[in-house]
């Protein structure tokens, strides 16, 4: 299956703050779409590992794949699972993409150069760089910058696709904004967060007898597995059918409204870390663990103010930099001072490291996570992302009240979203099973 991420990989780069996000692209550009033939070694004797109607997917394709996910999951203190399940995912999804590259070109899908140039500055000054120092910076990554620009165009080219044949089935009514609205408003589930794990166990539509007995006998012996205390998110790395089953199933922070409904159903009722399923959909059965819950005030968000400071690299010299400068503004220097004279973001620098106001979803995952463990006035210890090392302080935080009509966008855009995942998986999968795919040992 497509990796969930695919469907809004392109908005994210317009909509989240101007702070290091290219670390989450990074990992959805090259996850999803590895490595362009036109830049793959020309590697002599390269096997072939599966045939995709007329094209291939080749050994040194998932090879470039499987390190990069490593890198990845190591920089997210993410747990690994084997590596037969690693590279089984991962040539999974290198056939989707090469299904829909395919696609795309059957019905004059393109990508012109301009669009690739314009996505590539926004994601250098997401990261707070300019283009060269943006492009040198992904070689100290150990990064070709020419096979990064054409991941970046075949991310364009899926959301473009997405685009032309899904977004335009997506209707959602006032009614349903006026529900959404009202339930979030009165009805106390609605007023809560669900962080669920899921697998998926794909059914193909219009699937006999046999299909469907084959899926719920594996459905149930996932059950048993978790029943019998396997850790869910390593049943889900191999036993999952879903975008996310290398992330160990985890769907993230949602509330009721932003879930299907057999699944808002279903976990509206359950206890912590109990388990559900299978769950029929269109798509297949659904086993879903809950793993956390917390309580949400749709009318208001909690706003935090931080300043950081950020040095590129990732080597331990400049983790030894963050340490000292920690322990100077510990003995008394202003760490507006260290930041100006050390932070290399240039858009927070002269502002003593300073950044705006935000709120949830709109940094990158752990400086969101680091800046949550902070009282106000406390001071991080040094951390790492995909590009650098920060130093971040909490300031202060305060509640911010939603208004009617931003309560209304955020419900039209959850309605669509929630639409659109369960369309592209639709989508990708009849895509997939039109394609004659012929995996090889």
């Amino acid at each position: 299956m497509i990796n969930k991420i695919i469907q809004n990989a392109i908005s994210r780069m317009a909509r989240t703050s101007k702070i290091f996000t290219s670390a989450i692209i990074l990992a959805v550009v090259v996850l999803i779409s590895m490595q362009s033939k036109a830049f793959a070694q020309d590697v002599e004797l390269d096997k072939i590992l599966a045939v995709v109607n007329d094209g291939v997917v080749l050994d040194s394709e998932l090879r470039a794949a499987i390190e990069f996910f490593k890198q990845q999951s190591a920089a997210d203190s993410q747990n690994l699972p084997p590596e037969n399940i690693i590279a089984e995912r991962l040539l999974d999804q290198l056939i989707d993409r090469e299904v829909l590259r395919q696609h795309a070109r059957t019905i004059g899908v393109s990508v012109d150069p301009g669009s690739v140039n314009r996505a590539l500055e926004q994601i250098a000054s997401n990261n707070n760089m300019d283009a060269l120092r943006f492009r040198e910076t992904l070689r100290q990554q150990g990064f070709n910058f020419d096979m990064f620009r054409a991941n970046i165009e075949q991310e364009l080219l899926l959301q473009r696709l997405i685009e032309r044949d899904v977004q335009n089935r997506i209707r959602v009514s006032q009614q349903e904004i006026d529900d959404f609205v009202d339930s979030l408003k009165s009805d106390s589930a609605e007023n809560k967060q669900y962080r669920l794990g899921h697998i998926l166990i794909a059914v193909p539509p219009g699937a006999d007898g046999e299909q469907l007995a084959a899926a719920t006998a594996r459905a149930q012996t996932v059950l048993e597995l978790l029943n019998a205390g396997e850790d869910f998110a390593q049943v889900a790395a191999s036993s999952s059918d879903g975008g996310r089953a290398l992330q160990g199933g985890d769907l993230g922070w949602r509330n009721l409204q932003e879930l299907p409904e057999f699944l808002a159903t279903e976990a509206r009722d359950m206890e912590l870390n109990e388990i559900a399923g299978p769950l029929r959909s269109n798509n297949g059965l659904h086993i879903v663990q809950l793993a956390d819950l917390q309580s949400n005030d749709p009318t208001s968000r909690q706003e935090t103010l931080a300043r950081h400071i950020f040095i590129s690299g990732n080597d331990a010299q400049v983790q030894q930099t963050l340490d000292n400068a920690r322990a100077e503004i510990i003995n008394g220097r202003a760490f507006g001072d260290v930041a100006k004279e050390l932070s290399q973001d240039p858009n927070s620098a002269d502002n003593g490291g300073e950044l705006p106001w935000f709120t949830e979803d709109q940094m990158p995952p752990l400086l969101e996570q680091t800046a949550k463990t902070l009282e106000p006035n406390t001071i991080s210890q040094p951390f790492r992302t995909q590009f650098g090392w920060h130093l971040l302080e909490v300031i202060d935080t305060r509640d911010r009240t939603i208004n009617e009509q931003a309560l209304r966008d955020e419900a039209n855009n959850a309605l669509r979203q929630r639409k659109l995942e369960q369309e592209i998986q639709t989508w990708s999968r009849q895509l997939r099973d039109e394609s004659f795919v012929e995996v090889r040992s």
